[in-house]
């Protein structure tokens, strides 16, 4: 405002200035109050007011062009500040858009990272289960492993030892068939040929079975009944012999050949003959 007044002012100053001279310059009246003429100086004044008038009709339109500018102004100021408010808005809008957005992706983000920490969380402890029971497993396995180990040791010796001990009872059978045929050569040439007659005429050999491991009363008279009376009918029995006596006395399979019969009956029929 105070551009304004001073602007005022100073269109006061000239219009009393311009008033001054046109009225003792331009129309040449005298500037003493006795030499005034009346008609002249109303003429004078009446042309200064529509001076002034023109004057303010044309300050009055300069103004209002003025005013007109500065309002313009003002208006394509305040378009421009709001356009300004507008983008500005609308980037606040934008960036709170973004701003939520990120937030919302950096929840979610959140809560997927939650989830997924309890899913690893879980499957490690699964996995720290299922090790622990695979180590425990193999600690069984390694400990059965070493059982088994044992047990086959244990088997491989027995079976070393089982054939050693049929191979030494195959020597002892050869060497006691050996020696049974020596002493029944040396018995028949003792006694000499005897007649048909005679010797289906006597009586059958018979011997204490029972002498014999695995063998007592009832299986001494099922032996008997099976026609089977002395150790050296024992001594000469052969595999599908033993298998048949077996099945004759109903015994169990393997039993004979287990109690070893056959070598106990020839050791006894040779003890026999050496007396």
């Amino acid at each position: 405002m105070r551009p304004v007044y001073f602007l005022v002012g100073i269109f006061a100053v000239w219009c009393v200035s311009a008033s001054f001279w046109f009225l003792f310059w331009v129309k040449g009246l005298d500037p003493k109050p006795e030499n005034i003429n009346p008609h002249q100086s109303a003429l004078a004044i009446a042309e200064i007011l529509l001076i002034v008038l023109v004057s303010l009709l044309i300050g009055f339109g300069i103004g209002w062009y003025l005013n007109q500018l500065k309002v313009s102004a003002s208006k394509n100021e305040t378009t421009i500040l709001k356009i300004l408010l507008t983008e500005k808005e609308e980037l606040i809008q934008q960036a709170t858009d973004r701003a939520h957005k990120t937030e919302t992706t950096l929840t979610r983000a959140r809560e997927t990272f939650r989830s997924d920490f309890l899913t690893i969380s879980r499957e490690n402890e699964r996995l720290k289960t299922v090790e622990e029971a695979y180590k425990s497993e193999q600690e069984l396995w390694q400990h059965q492993t070493s059982e088994l180990q044992s047990t086959i040791n244990d088997l491989q010796k027995g079976f070393n030892d089982a054939k050693q001990e049929v191979l030494k009872c195959r020597q002892e059978k050869q060497k006691l068939e050996i020696e049974l045929s020596e002493l029944l050569h040396v018995q028949r040439s003792k006694k000499g040929t005897v007649p048909a007659n005679v010797e289906s005429a006597t009586q059958p050999e018979t011997d204490d079975l029972k002498m014999i491991n695995g063998i007592g009363p009832g299986i001494e008279a099922k032996l008997n009944k099976a026609g089977i009376y002395s150790f050296r009918q024992l001594s000469e029995l052969t595999e599908e012999s033993i298998q048949r006596v077996a099945s004759v006395i109903e015994f169990f399979p393997g039993r004979i050949a287990r109690d070893r019969w056959v070598e106990q009956a020839s050791k006894l029929y040779l003890d026999k003959l050496r007396k």
